[in-house]
């Protein structure tokens, strides 16, 4: 049976630190939050009557939502293979991790530096680089066989020349990482109003992909590539972009209308284009929507294409 895909975007304002957090402190941090656990438990239900089968945790930091434990062993009682998305924060702490992993089994890391620096420049956080150490061991050490461990590195103009030391470093530091994903920054959130300082000119980012891939290649990793055109890339990246494997979802997640009110919405994406589109160039290319999206508008408004 094919895979159908929900996600839910758990967005909070928390930031690192909140790993020293008390519960009752992370209970107010989510008191305005509109994805309660009981709404969560409910949509699980429902889907998985109508044959949703895999389930994304994601946005901002999932770790820290209230009883997300008992959300993690709720969703797979119901029969879902379970992703989720996080910087870690509640991994450094062994006990979290342990029975974390016992229901989850794709864990994706964000991890977009290489050393202190590169991390409090990215994550604004003086403890998070170090705080990594715990969290790599931690999950490491309960690593079963049936889990996969990713690696999230958004690529952008503090980072794209040091790809190899940010998968080197990781490494070193005891995650057990199984794929590299790597995303051109997408004009999204804070990204959207600071898209001209954060961005680079694809061509600039290429030599660094193509040492990535050597790297990866070299230490038996997967690779997969997503923001940047194919044309671009070239021919032989077309197994490694990451559209190639993505699915249609549906992905529940908090929305502000313009009179202030908080609601749920339901989106379904039949594609990953995320306010990609085509150009004249696109025209005759072989790779047009599948696997290709096209370039981000907001990119265009910045660099030649």
């Amino acid at each position: 049976m094919q895979n159908k895909t929900l996600d839910f975007h758990m967005t909070t304002t928390c930031n690192h630190a909140c790993i020293f957090c008390s519960e009752d402190d992370r209970m107010k941090l989510y008191a305005k939050h509109p994805l309660t656990e009981l709404q969560i438990k409910t949509i699980l239900v429902d889907r998985a009557k109508k044959w949703f089968n895999y389930v994304n945790f994601t946005g901002w930091e999932p770790t820290l939502f209230p009883n997300f434990l008992k959300l993690l062993k709720f969703a797979k009682t119901l029969g879902y293979t379970i992703y989720v998305g996080t910087n870690g924060t509640m991994l450094a702490k062994p006990e979290f991790a342990k029975e974390f992993l016992e229901y989850v089994d794709v864990l994706s890391l964000s991890i977009h530096w290489f050393n202190q620096d590169s991390c409090v420049a990215q994550v604004w956080d003086e403890g998070h680089y170090a705080r990594f150490r715990d969290i790599a061991r931690n999950v490491t050490q309960y690593k079963k066989s049936h889990h996969y461990f990713q690696s999230n590195i958004v690529i952008n103009e503090l980072n794209y020349r040091h790809l190899v030391d940010i998968a080197q470093n990781m490494m070193d530091m005891g995650y057990a990482v199984n794929h590299f994903l790597v995303s051109y920054i997408a004009p999204e959130g804070l990204a959207r109003k600071h898209y001209k300082e954060l961005s680079m000119d694809y061509n600039d980012v290429i030599p660094y992909i193509h040492a990535l891939r050597d790297f990866s290649r070299k230490n038996n990793k997967e690779l997969r590539i997503f923001g940047i055109p194919l044309c671009i890339l070239g021919a032989d990246y077309e197994e490694l972009s990451n559209d190639t494997y993505w699915k249609e979802r549906n992905t529940i997640e908090r929305f502000t209308t313009r009179d202030g009110k908080v609601t749920l919405v339901d989106i379904y994406s039949p594609d990953n284009s995320r306010e990609r589109v085509f150009v004249d160039k696109c025209t005759d290319c072989k790779w047009r929507e599948s696997p290709c999206t096209g370039v981000f508008e907001q990119y265009l408004k910045h660099y030649s294409f």
